[in-house]
């Protein structure tokens, strides 16, 4: 039975967030986990999934290529870690989850992500939301348009953010379950700048 079976992290809400790292490979289903991601969206996260992706360059042809994704919800976090390059086959359902109506996909500073998606492959993500773009609006400041996670986090909810700089302010030397503790923290964070908006 498919779970999410990896570390759970406390919040400093006193919630705890369920993490899955998958190393994906040319057989690897992960299509039971991106249904669970959904699930919980629908059922606990107002149709949100916050997402972040990470790229790598090719150097021939000149190109960029998706090395990571990151998918969460208010209680769940899913790390997908994609092969260079990476396998078509059995991305078609993340391909398809992107393209998904029945949830909304929310990030931060996307826009060139969104563009590269769709550039180098083919991928269009169909709901998203820039929550920055949003938070500006709501509370007509500007600025927090430009903000990365972090200082957005910081300036909508005023949260302890003191265990995120503790892992990365010594980036280079944690290990996978710190880093994946990060992830954990950034997805639930941008959840919940989501959430106090959308009210």
């Amino acid at each position: 039975m498919t779970s999410f079976d990896g570390p759970k992290f406390k919040m400093t809400d006193g919630t705890y967030v369920q993490t899955k790292s998958i190393d994906v490979g040319s057989t690897t289903d992960i299509s039971p986990y991106l249904s669970l991601i959904r699930e919980d969206s629908i059922t606990n996260s107002n149709r949100a999934v916050i997402f972040d992706v990470n790229w790598e360059t090719e150097t021939k042809p000149s190109k960029w290529s998706l090395s990571s994704v990151k998918l969460s919800t208010r209680n769940l976090c899913l790390f997908l870690k994609l092969p260079n390059p990476p396998f078509h086959d059995n991305l078609n359902d993340l391909y398809r989850f992107f393209a998904s109506k029945f949830v909304t996909f929310v990030g931060v500073q996307i826009e060139e992500d969104l563009n590269l998606l769709r550039e180098n492959h083919g991928v269009v993500i169909r709901n998203v939301i820039e929550v920055g773009k949003l938070a500006a609006k709501a509370r007509g400041t500007l600025l927090l348009e430009y903000l990365g996670t972090r200082e957005l986090a910081h300036r909508v909810l005023w949260s302890d953010l003191s265990r995120l700089d503790s892992i990365e302010s010594k980036w280079e030397e944690r290990g996978a379950e710190e880093r994946l503790e990060a992830a954990a923290i950034e997805g639930w964070l941008i959840f919940n700048v989501w959430d106090q908006l959308y009210e």
